[in-house]
């Protein structure tokens, strides 16, 4: 909790800092496809969602520092089997704190932005379902998810954007169950991987025309 607290502190003190300049931040919310690389089941049967909120501090016309805070959910999960009819996943919900540099590239009527930066997570609530039935994580899920994002976004208008973020932990976010090879950096944990399509919403700070 004190953690959550501080994050929002520091959130709150960007907004309120980059307001006493050209104010840029909105909202966004999507859905999310993810997998748990390490955890042996493959694939990016997991499907969630993401919402938060974002601010943009202007380093330059073309850069900017981009701050946000969302709630995602994470995890992976086997397809149902058609035999059985059973199911097994790893069902993880997190506080992200991504912190990405931001490029505008403008293409003739359309503006499109690269970002790119770490990120850090906060777990809230981490448990196994198998057949619908809640088990706890042994070994568990660190409570804290660190690693790295990349984001490509297309804005059809000045204050809408589309995008698209590929999120994977750097750091191991679980141990290994069981490790065969020690020198292998994928055996070494669990590792968090994310694929995020996202609709925003810009308010204040008008885009300079080019």
């Amino acid at each position: 909790m004190k953690k959550l607290i501080l994050i929002g502190l520091l959130f709150a003190l960007i907004t309120s800092a980059d307001a006493q300049r050209e104010f840029k931040g909105g909202i966004m919310a999507g859905g999310v496809t993810s997998q748990i690389s390490g955890d042996g089941l493959g694939g990016w049967d997991k499907f969630g969602f993401t919402a938060g909120a974002w601010v943009n501090a202007p380093l330059t016309d073309k850069m900017g520092l981009n701050v946000g805070l969302k709630y995602i959910t994470k995890g992976s999960r086997t397809e149902q089997d058609t035999l059985t009819f059973n199911s097994f996943g790893f069902y993880l919900n997190y506080i992200d704190v991504p912190m990405l540099l931001s490029f505008d590239i403008q293409k003739k009527q359309s503006k499109f932005t690269v970002s790119v930066g770490p990120y850090i997570g906060i777990l809230l609530k981490q448990e196994i379902r198998i057949n619908g039935a809640s088990y706890d994580v042994i070994p568990a899920f660190k409570k804290q998810d660190i690693g790295g994002q990349l984001g490509f976004a297309w804005w059809p208008t000045e204050k809408l954007f589309f995008e698209f973020d590929i999120a994977s932990s750097i750091l191991p976010t679980r141990p290994a169950p069981a490790v065969v090879n020690k020198n292998s950096y994928y055996e070494q944990g669990n590792y968090n991987q994310v694929l995020q399509l996202v609709l925003g919403l810009r308010f204040g700070g008008d885009t300079k025309s080019e």
